[in-house]
């Protein structure tokens, strides 16, 4: 693009506008009448000017020029300098310069070029593509970013609406194609041409759902970057036109789609959802911009505010700034990873109570936003009280429900140190199983870990030497009665004699281990006493429903295998006779984790001859696969290749050519595998063939039994990868070779 008017100013609308101007300016055209085309279908025509009527940008009277405009993605909110083309507003003495761009917003103009040519671009985009052309696919309500969404081959409808009011009729239709919700299956996938008219579809919500969506894209981003006028001059005729929206939605018929979350299960789900929001947002907005800019207490500089609540206060007065991002989906916002959020949480149990009161009473919003995923319509900026919680999850190393519980937590246990704290936990008869875990999980956490309670989140630091990292509980291991392991025993052991339902086997496991960590002699005759207490619960338990995971199984394979690496073979003696009586079936979905001390312990004599026993036997329910009819654990894929008795059993799999489905090859070295025999499994593969084994797309291979095998022997690399689409010859050749590797000592 050739510069031909420049301005280099961030945020741009806001150094602009300043605080007098606050909305964006309307096109010169924009109540004009229209004459409306003969030939176009009146359901589109109907949808259009209803869009039109909301105030969607009309680009007549307007230049199609190049030009630069300021774009955001929801992933960092940073600043993007974007070259598209547009229709520029005519100039206004001592005004900026904005352009309508292919979303169907009105920008500032950063930079300003040559003049564009419409007519050329539609035709270069039909010569490329052919001439009936979908640009847009209109499958779903995909969450189109503003730095795609400003061009005209990545728009969505917000272009068939541009074109049909600049008279390109043509070009409209063409790249106009009805949204595929489940209630219009019946439209087919043909391009409208003109002159026809539609199925019944009314393309309403499509065009006027897409212009809001492109204005909440642009709110967000601009939010997230500080752009805070832009973000209130977009978000206000969002909040005009949303209520407007869904009555002409509902006034036109469109169905609603089910409320799947309980709390709004009694109210009607809107059709424009992703907008719950959007209140608390303008109101943010508003205050944001009134307030003006401010200097930061960290721009300012801690160590210039004289004590620790000047510090506290200023920082929490700055949480409507903090802007941590997130960084991969599924997956949310991690406040602690931003500086004002760090600098809070460093300040310790000082902070505690003035995040209390910021965690009930601030009704602000952070710049940090959170998705599922990228191309949903969904955004949540996070509120200052969520991040208040993070500080206080961080700093108290403790999860809760609710601030009221955060209260009497802080209560009963603020005034000790963090160490005591948890010392007192365990202490505490009432605190609870959850509250016990919890304290003794960070008593024995190595000191280079950090956890955030309650998220999953947690991170290691390296440490620079060999040495034995310290437990973080270390400082307490002068306690004596009650000591640390007499307490964790206690918790794992002790049975209520008025309440003996209450007594949570699988938690109590946890606490055993955790008490194996802290101090393995005082483990052990409390791991032998709860494998007793767990042997006892699988003989006398039903096995679960087909599909369940029973804890039983995978809880007494760990208790075995703790026990075994303290040393002695009697926890692996019982743990092989249980085994021994158990069937496959009896384990479900548990199997992995109930044969782990197998794998765990290949060459122990007593675990290699249960293992004979089980997998080199036929008659064995264990000697021939699949042994449940899931495939949810592959254990041809498994670290079970390190047993050699279960690498006879393959062998002995490798044998069978019994036809058990096929697979195809798809684009992109795709192989689609479907088992319809001993299991039913449809699953994709990526297959890197060498280009002359390369089927033909469409290929389809029938595969036995003994072709499944070693085709997930091969994924593991402990053999070649298997082609199963080779010839019959092939394949034989390469399960031969597959059979003698699986004979040969394993690499361990």
């Amino acid at each position: 693009m050739r510069a031909g008017f420049f301005l280099g100013i961030f945020p741009l609308f806001t150094a602009l506008c300043c605080a007098q101007f606050l909305k964006l300016p309307v096109p010169p055209q924009q109540n004009a009448a229209w004459r409306e085309p003969a030939d176009i279908p009146t359901n589109i025509l109907s949808a259009a000017n209803a869009v039109f009527a909301l105030g969607f940008p009309d680009p007549r009277g307007c230049e199609y020029r190049e030009i630069e405009v300021i774009t955001s993605s929801v992933w960092d909110g940073r600043t993007n300098a974007t070259a598209t083309r547009g229709w520029v507003l005519p100039e206004t003495t001592g005004a900026p310069r904005f352009a309508i761009a292919w979303n169907g917003l009105i920008y500032p103009v950063l930079k300003l070029g040559d003049a564009a040519d419409l007519r050329s671009e539609i035709e270069g985009r039909e010569a490329a593509r052919g001439t009936n052309i979908i640009l847009y696919s209109g499958i779903s309500d995909r969450a189109i970013g503003e730095s795609r969404s400003v061009f005209l081959a990545t728009a969505a409808s917000t272009r068939v609406l541009l074109l049909l009011r600049l008279g390109e009729t043509t070009a409209a239709l063409t790249n106009f194609m009805p949204r595929h919700a489940l209630e219009y299956r019946a439209v087919s996938r043909a391009v409208l041409a003109p002159g026809s008219n539609a199925p019944a579809y009314d393309p309403y919500l499509q065009f006027a759902g897409d212009w809001a969506w492109a204005l909440f894209d642009r709110t967000i981003n601009s939010h997230m970057r500080g752009d805070e006028a832009l973000a209130l001059a977009t978000v206000r005729p969002l909040a005009d036109v949303q209520p407007r929206i869904e009555a002409e939605a509902a006034r036109r018929g469109f169905p609603r789609q089910s409320n799947y979350d309980p709390r709004r299960k009694e109210k009607e789900r809107p059709y424009l959802d992703y907008l719950d929001q959007l209140p608390e947002l303008l109101a943010d907005l508003e205050r944001r911009v009134s307030e003006g800019p401010r200097v930061t207490a960290l721009e300012r500089g801690l160590t210039n505010l004289a004590d620790a609540g000047q510090r506290i206060t200023a920082l929490i007065r700055d949480l409507d700034l903090v802007a941590a991002r997130q960084m991969g989906q599924p997956g949310w916002v991690i406040p602690t990873q931003d500086p004002i959020v760090a600098a809070l949480i460093a300040e310790g149990d000082a902070a505690v109570e003035p995040l209390l009161d910021c965690l009930e009473t601030d009704r602000r919003l952070t710049r940090s936003v959170g998705f599922g995923r990228d191309f949903f319509r969904s955004r949540t900026v996070l509120p200052v009280r969520n991040v208040a919680n993070t500080a206080l999850l961080a700093i108290l190393q403790a999860r809760f429900g609710s601030a009221a519980e955060m209260r009497a937590y802080w209560k009963q246990y603020g005034h000790l140190k963090i160490h005591d704290r948890w010392f007192e936990i365990l202490k505490d008869d009432s605190a609870g199983m959850g509250r016990w875990l919890e304290a003794a999980g960070l008593i024995v956490q190595p000191t280079n870990k950090w956890s955030l309670p309650g998220t999953g989140y947690s991170t290691e630091y390296p440490v620079t030497t060999n040495d034995t990292v310290p437990m973080r509980g270390e400082v307490l291991r002068g306690r004596t009665n009650p000591s640390v392991a007499d307490l964790f025993a206690r918790r794992a052991l002790e049975i209520s004699p008025t309440n003996m339902a209450a007594y949570d086997l699988a938690a109590a496991g946890e606490m055993g281990f955790r008490l194996a960590e802290w101090d393995a002699g005082a483990a052990r005759p409390v791991l032998k006493k709860l494998a007793e207490r767990c042997r006892a619960t699988l003989e006398y338990s039903a096995p679960p429903s087909r599909g369940g995971i029973s804890p039983w199984g995978p809880l007494f394979a760990r208790l075995s295998m703790v026990r075994a690496e303290m040393g002695g073979d009697a926890a692996l003696t019982e743990y092989a006779a249980w085994l021994k009586s158990t069937p496959p079936g009896e384990l479900e979905q548990s199997l992995a984790e109930s044969l782990a001390p197998l794998w765990k312990f290949p060459t122990n004599a007593i675990l290699e001859s249960v293992a004979e026993e089980l997998f080199a036997n036929t008659n064995s329910p264990w000697g021939r696969l699949p042994w449940t009819p899931s495939l949810r654990f592959n254990p041809v894929e498994s670290d079970l290749l390190r047993v050699t008795a279960f690498r006879k059993l393959l062998a002995r799999e490798l044998d069978d050519q019994t036809v058990c489905g096929h697979i195809e090859w798809r684009p992109a070295n795709h192989a689609a595998m479907t088992l319809t025999n001993r299991v039913k499994l449809t699953s994709g593969h990526p297959l890197d063939l060498p280009e002359g084994q390369r089927p033909e797309v469409g290929s389809q291979s029938v595969l036995r039994w003994c072709d499944w095998i070693a085709f997930s022997l091969g994924k593991t690399r402990q053999i070649p990868p298997f082609n199963p689409f080779a010839s019959v010859e092939a394949r034989d050749a390469a399960i031969a070779e597959a059979k003698a590797a699986l004979g040969q000592p394993w690499r361990l």
